[in-house]
């Protein structure tokens, strides 16, 4: 029902004229007749008067009953939870609108609003419009961010305002709010969006090489296998075709440790021998690398990667360690007395 109809049905169930109402409330009954034709709206300070009257709240006299209200807000909530997977960003948007423009206390709906205003804009090739978007975007997560208490939520609006702002080439104000993260890896992916040029290709070289070295952990700390020492190899020579490996020589020596280990469990032991050697090398030149004080790459896909090494207190060399590990694993007694095992554990 329109609040006209509303109004209208109280009336007459009231037995009440259009006189009498206007008496009551100190209007014309021309006022109270443009109301019940819809053509008028009565000034906000009435409604709580017409709603004593007629012994019903005020959201009934604007259809908004709690029931409705409940059913309306579990409609805006499913399309909130669902909204990544919709095809159609505009009908996204327009829904993301409609959810603010009726809850706008609600800063999870600013926040899909904001990010809606963003996939909009996009594809979009009117300037115009496409600016306007986002720095609309920008202003919705901005309100959550200044307002909001949820971590999670933050966290989204924080990562949505920098590719907002820097899609729209505000590239040093988005940088500002990329600092403001405190995840340090966080920070990492959200400064790549905030960078251009040559910095920001270094700034991604170094995020990759970071990601690289956590990537490989976890690949080798999740099982001991041939297949993953295989993995780790082929990875690294691709990563590095050139060979300067610089400290990834420490992860090939262990890594073909670790897979000398497991052929002895087969007994394969020219497969020990040809895996040592390889630790063996690895070792040598990890023990050069360390006398530097500077590592750089010149690999394609990091050659704009420089880090100092750090300071170790310890005069073992990774060779020493290599030889020590050799030396102490029982499991290598098989092959001990060979001539090319000897060979491998002279300082």
């Amino acid at each position: 029902m329109t609040f006209g109809q509303t109004i209208k049905a109280l009336r007459k169930e009231a037995n009440i004229t259009q006189e009498k109402l206007a008496e009551f409330l100190s209007i014309s009954p021309q006022a109270v007749s443009r109301w019940e034709t819809d053509v008028a709206m009565p000034d906000i300070s009435l409604l709580p008067p017409l709603a004593n009257l007629f012994h019903v709240t005020t959201d009934h006299l604007l259809g908004m009953e709690t029931y409705q209200k409940d059913l309306r807000k579990a409609e805006f909530d499913e399309a909130f939870h669902k909204y990544w997977e919709y095809d159609d960003k505009e009908k996204n948007y327009q829904i993301a609108l409609r959810a603010v423009t009726e809850y706008p206390g609600n800063l999870e709906y600013v926040e899909w609003l904001a990010s809606a205003e963003y996939y909009v804009a996009l594809p979009t090739s009117d300037n115009s419009k496409y600016t306007r978007l986002l720095e609309n975007s920008a202003k919705h997560y901005k309100l959550v961010l200044d307002n909001t208490k949820d971590a999670k939520l933050y966290s989204k609006a924080l990562s949505g305002i920098v590719l907002a702002l820097s899609s729209n080439q505000k590239k040093d104000e988005a940088k500002q709010y990329a600092m403001l993260e405190e995840d340090e890896e966080k920070r990492d992916e959200l400064l790549c969006w905030c960078l251009e040029g040559e910095e920001r290709k270094k700034h991604c070289q170094h995020l990759t090489n970071t990601k690289l070295n956590s990537f490989l952990y976890q690949l080798q700390f999740g099982q001991d296998s041939i297949e993953v020492c295989d993995a780790v190899e082929k990875i690294l020579n691709i990563m590095f075709p050139d060979g300067n490996f610089q400290y990834y020589h420490n992860t090939l020596q262990y890594n073909s440790i670790s897979k000398a280990f497991l052929f002895c469990q087969t007994q394969q032991y020219d497969c020990v021998l040809e895996e040592l050697k390889k630790a063996r090398y690895h070792a040598v030149e990890m023990t050069k690398i360390n006398h530097q004080r500077i590592i750089k790459f010149t690999a394609p896909l990091f050659s704009l990667v420089e880090e100092e090494l750090p300071v170790t207190d310890s005069d073992a060399t990774d060779v020493d360690n290599y030889i020590r590990c050799l030396n102490n694993n029982r499991c290598f007694d098989p092959i001990r007395e060979t001539e090319d095992f000897k060979a491998l554990i002279v300082p």
